[in-house]
């Protein structure tokens, strides 16, 4: 059995979103393939599991707006006026215990960054830091969700298709080996902006950890 995990946004939860897990049969073969029937199915025990719902796939096998929050291609605009992938911002702000942030590597492609040695050899993750601010690990999606929540808020073409998505998935989500999880920022975001919440999260990274305790004043 494959097991992925599925995101709710609910404003009214104390908790912004609710984070459920899903058991469907397992699909093999050639690697697209596989990966659309996986999403179908995924999609048709979601649907029925919580009676109907608008599913948003941010993926590469999801539609156009779920394509367009996917970290490669979802971009942030910085302090220097460029344009940036979040994946890329994710890798080069990264601090470790014997060097970084790596910042030439937001400048690099995909291919570049993901094989760069320094971010395995450089010893423990210990923070990030980004725009002259510190971000700590804890919870260890917390700068992810940041830049994610910081890039859609600048989409205004893709909150009427995002405020729509009653639930976010993303096939490609491995629990087992990823923490990291685009859906989650999503939905993070949707009950933000629904809250009205957003610019207070955003201002600072103190606000932001508020988001997860939801102690805001």
């Amino acid at each position: 059995m494959a097991k992925r995990l599925y995101f709710i946004p609910k404003s009214s939860y104390q908790g912004l979103i609710l984070e459920k897990t899903v058991y469907f049969p397992e699909i093999r073969g050639d690697r697209d393939h596989s990966m659309k029937k996986t999403m179908e199915t995924m999609h048709h025990v979601i649907r029925a599991k919580e009676s109907g719902g608008q599913i948003l796939e941010v993926s590469p096998y999801g539609g156009p707006e779920g394509k367009a929050c996917t970290p490669w291609l979802l971009k942030l605009k910085t302090q220097d006026g460029k344009f940036h992938p979040v994946a890329a911002l994710y890798e080069a702000a990264k601090v470790f215990e014997h060097g970084g942030p790596y910042e030439d590597l937001k400048e690099k492609r995909a291919e570049e960054i993901l094989g760069d040695p320094r971010l395995r050899q450089s010893g423990k993750l210990m923070g990030f830091h980004f725009e002259d601010e510190a971000f700590t690990t804890t919870p260890r999606h917390k700068f992810f969700d940041y830049l994610y929540i910081r890039a859609l808020k600048e989409r205004a073409d893709l909150h009427e298709a995002l405020l729509k998505a009653e639930i976010i998935t993303d096939v490609t989500y491995q629990m087992s080996s990823m923490y990291l999880s685009p859906a989650r920022s999503v939905s993070y975001f949707i009950s933000l902006y629904q809250k009205g919440l957003l610019e207070k999260v955003l201002s600072s990274s103190e606000e932001f950890d508020k988001m997860y305790t939801l102690t805001f004043p």
